[in-house]
């Protein structure tokens, strides 16, 4: 009987293990398919010197991850996108944490405001981008046409080497902080209230609680935005380019705006693309093991 009893058991429990793989089938069909066999093609693709057709492909090895380090535009490219992202994801963090303290309380004002900050992110960028682009038109543009009646008639941003970067970086940090400010309020608002209430009777003040009680109360969801924005940064392509195209000069010219073009445009060398997308692909995987290294570090 307790043999009986064992392999039926046994019997069950691999029933469900298999029920479970059936169910996990789906999802991992999904990621061999849409993930790790184009890693792999990719890789293949880097390896030669091809066009944006992948014809005539000759076998050149690694020489185009060799060639990219000499590369002067791309290293160029590496710069305005590490320069895009320090700049772009503090500001964006900052405005999402002091949005988020605001917006807390579920008042009919507080709702609405959250409504307006997250309609940009469900706009398209590139519905944004080309918006953006003709506000700041040097000619027909509302923007131009207000600093002219201010008296400053030569104030072509997006057209100024010097500016253009922070126009972009501007109009990126309107279209996102609404997904940052709302899932801090979300985070915010499953902070227990009695630690409020012991933080208060402690003599805590407002800007106190917010320091001691909301600041590490919000740190994990803290730290998942702070690098998807990091990954978001390193990737920026649609906004940038539909804005400027990567100019004036190539001074908004990202990586992933310069692979873009070098694969498909000027060059049209897909393998050396292919090659800098590897690059790219690399970094960013350090970046985010960096990060959920201290992220499960400030965890515990």
């Amino acid at each position: 009987m307790v043999a009986t009893g064992r392999t039926r058991q046994i019997s069950y429990e691999r029933r469900l293990e298999r029920t479970a793989y059936l169910f996990l089938a789906p999802a991992a069909i999904l990621l061999l398919l849409f993930c790790i066999i184009p890693l792999i093609a990719s890789f293949y693709v880097s390896t030669q010197d091809m066009g944006v057709d992948l014809s005539k492909a000759q076998f050149v090895g690694l020489k185009n991850f060799v060639k990219s380090f000499s590369d002067r535009r791309f290293l160029q490219s590496i710069g305005i996108t590490l320069r895009y992202t320090g700049i772009e994801v503090p500001l964006q963090m900052i405005i999402g944490v002091l949005l988020s303290a605001l917006l807390t309380r579920n008042s009919v004002i507080n709702k609405l405001f959250r409504s307006i900050y997250f309609l940009p992110v469900v706009t398209s960028a590139v519905t944004v981008g080309v918006t953006f682009q003709l506000v700041m038109h040097s000619n027909i543009g509302i923007f131009t046409y207000w600093l002219k009646l201010l008296g400053i008639p030569d104030a072509n941003l997006l057209n100024n080497t010097s500016t253009a970067i922070y126009v972009v970086i501007f109009v990126a940090i309107w279209k996102t902080f609404g997904i940052s400010a709302i899932i801090l309020v979300s985070a915010i608002q499953n902070i227990p209230e009695s630690l409020y209430e012991a933080s208060a009777i402690d003599g805590a003040g407002k800007a106190a609680q917010f320091f001691h009680v909301t600041l590490p109360g919000i740190m994990p969801s803290f730290w998942f935005l702070l690098m998807t924005r990091i990954i978001g940064s390193l990737q920026m392509f649609d906004i940038v380019y539909t804005m400027t195209g990567g100019g004036p000069s190539r001074a908004t010219t990202t990586m992933v705006v310069y692979i873009y073009d070098t694969a498909f445009n000027s060059l049209n060398k897909m393998g050396y693309a292919t090659a800098m997308s590897e690059l790219l692909f690399g970094f960013i995987m350090i970046v985010t093991i960096i990060m959920y290294s201290i992220m499960n570090k400030t965890s515990e």
